[in-house]
C-alpha cells in the first residue's frame, strides 16, 4: 500500500485506462444512464417478518442503490424507511452497506459502511423514530454486528487496521467511547 513503486504503476496504468478510454467517456456515461432507467423498481428479496414488523429492500427506478424498509403487522401501516443507500452514497466516490439490525425494542437501527473500500467499516446507529444519528461512531470494524437484548449495548468484531483480519469481539454500550469498549473475545 505503501510502496512507491507499486503506486506510480498503479497510477500509470489508471492514467493509460483513462487516456484510452477518454473518446468514450460520453458513450459511456449513456450506457450507463440508459440501463439505469430501464431497471423498474422491484424488491431485493421476499420480505422477511422479524418482532412485529415486516422488513423489506428494494431499488426505485433510476436508483444505483437500495432503500430498506420495514411495516408493522397491522392492517394499513404506514411503510417506515430504515435507511436510503441512494442518500448514505450520496457524497461518496465509493460506498457499500455492511449489515444493519435493528434493536429489539425497534427504536435503534446500527450498521455498517464502507466509504473508502478497503473493507474498513463504520458502525453507525440511528433513531428510527427520528431519523437522528447517535453521537456513537465506532471504526474499523467488520460489517455485521449484533445487539444486547437491553437496547443499549451492540457486539461487533474489530479489524486489525493492517491485515483487516477480524479476530477480536467487542461490547459496546452507547453513548460511550469506543476505547473504553469490553473485549469479549480474541480468537
Amino acid at each position: 500500500r505503501s510502496d512507491p513503486e507499486v503506486l506510480a504503476y498503479l497510477k500509470a496504468e489508471h492514467a493509460y485506462s483513462e487516456a484510452a478510454l477518454s473518446h468514450t467517456a460520453q458513450l459511456q456515461h449513456s450506457l450507463y444512464q440508459e440501463i439505469l432507467q430501464s431497471l423498474p423498481a422491484q424488491p431485493i428479496a421476499v420480505p422477511t417478518r422479524r418482532n412485529g414488523y415486516w422488513y423489506d429492500s428494494h431499488y426505485e427506478a433510476g436508483a444505483e442503490y437500495p432503500v430498506h424498509t420495514r411495516r408493522r403487522e397491522v392492517p394499513d401501516a404506514s411503510l417506515e424507511i430504515l435507511l436510503s443507500e441512494e442518500e448514505l452514497a450520496a457524497d461518496a466516490v465509493y460506498f457499500e452497506l455492511g449489515g444493519y439490525a435493528v434493536s429489539p425494542d425497534n427504536r435503534l437501527l446500527a450498521y455498517t459502511v464502507d466509504t473508502r473500500g478497503r473493507g474498513l467499516y463504520e458502525l453507525r446507529v440511528r433513531d428510527i423514530g427520528t431519523g437522528r444519528e447517535l453521537a456513537d461512531v465506532l471504526y474499523g470494524v467488520e460489517p455485521y454486528l449484533a445487539w444486547a437484548n437491553d437496547n443499549q449495548t451492540l457486539f461487533y468484531v474489530h479489524q486489525d487496521p493492517v491485515t483487516l483480519a477480524g479476530n477480536r469481539v467487542f461490547r459496546h454500550r452507547l453513548g460511550t467511547a469506543q476505547q473504553n469498549d469490553v473485549l469479549v473475545y480474541e480468537e
